[in-house]
């Protein structure tokens, strides 16, 4: 069967320009051949089992990217060779394939080459159809719906394997190990997913990042995501915030044991008193628990903090939650749905 897959990708490629899988119905074409000969194999083959086509035709993919790539000095051109990987990871997520394994060589093939994921994230976060104005592209998935089911399922198997890239961290000011969920991304001014999900005022998608392990405090150089939530809030007039918004900053405040205050190096209460007279309208909404901010923070809230710290730093969120021997009510608060 690999040879099959081998050849498969050889013919399609040898006549094509190389521009010919820039648009999304050209690549969506060669989808639909590849997704017809993986049936053919499982039809023609009794002991195929669906699992192993996808896993080779993936496979396949991979070693042809590679093979083309080393062709070339072992520079990607990001022309069509480039984007058969992505022509992988549809086929990926159309058979839901299950080997983690063959996902992380596909997510790291990709990063050699792009140094980011935004061709997975960014149709997440605004839809299909902004990417192209965005980064030049189209997502390769119909609609946001689809685009978010997509990356929960490569949150998944990144989850799995205990994915982690080199990143630059403004925090240690070097490179340091990047969980795949908090890769930056360049056509966003470099930033984590996470606080692209806060501009763009996305809870939802805030959500599913957050119960993925994403860092509540991305270490890519910018300020405060709950400070930066609390800016955006003073832009409008009491009362008259908007519901995603405050969304949003709830659902950071159930994953932050205290609000550090800005306005570093000054002591504590004079960065308490700036604090209080710029934000006031704020605090007087209470939109911010005051333990959070100036007092001690309730002990329910620290341990489901650490407990999530710990799991994150093991690539077991959320699926790691279930296996605690816990009540099922405090399973669902340490996994921000209560």
């Amino acid at each position: 069967m690999e040879y099959v897959f081998d050849v498969f990708f050889e013919e399609s490629f040898l006549t094509m320009e190389r521009s010919g899988l820039k648009t999304r119905s050209g690549r969506r074409d060669v989808i639909d051949h590849l997704n017809s000969v993986i049936s053919g194999c499982i039809e023609g083959r009794q002991t195929a089992s669906p699992q192993l086509a996808v896993g080779l035709a993936v496979k396949s993919a991979i070693d042809y990217h590679r093979k083309m790539k080393d062709g070339n000095h072992r520079v990607c051109m990001m022309g069509k060779y480039h984007n058969v990987l992505y022509i992988a990871l549809r086929v990926a997520w159309d058979w839901s394939l299950e080997d983690s394994g063959i996902v992380k060589c596909l997510l790291e093939e990709i990063y050699c080459c792009e140094k980011t994921f935004e061709r997975i994230f960014l149709g997440a976060l605004f839809g299909s159809n902004a990417p192209h104005f965005i980064a030049g592209w189209k997502s390769d998935f119909k609609d946001q719906d689809e685009n978010l089911r997509a990356l929960v399922f490569f949150l998944h198997h990144a989850g799995r394997t205990g994915l982690c890239f080199p990143s630059y961290s403004y925090e240690y000011q070097s490179t340091v190990p990047t969980q795949f969920i908090d890769v930056p991304i360049e056509s966003c001014g470099k930033a984590a997913p996470l606080r692209v999900a806060i501009q763009a005022s996305a809870p939802d998608v805030l959500m599913i990042l957050l119960r993925h392990g994403a860092d509540p405090t991305p270490a890519d150089g910018g300020s405060s995501p709950i400070v930066s939530i609390l800016d955006k809030l003073l832009e409008y007039e009491s009362r008259g915030y908007p519901y995603q918004l405050v969304s949003c900053l709830r659902l950071l405040l159930r994953c932050t044991i205290m609000v550090e205050l800005p306005y570093k190096p000054a002591l504590f209460h004079v960065r308490r008193e700036m604090f209080e007279k710029k934000y006031a309208p704020l605090l007087a909404e209470k939109l911010i628990p005051p333990e959070q901010l100036f007092g001690v923070p309730k002990l329910k809230r620290m341990c489901r903090c650490h407990v999530r710290n710990q799991l994150r730093n093991n690539f077991q969120l959320p699926r790691g939650i279930n296996k605690l021997a816990v009540p099922r009510k405090i399973k669902k608060y340490i996994d921000l749905m209560d």
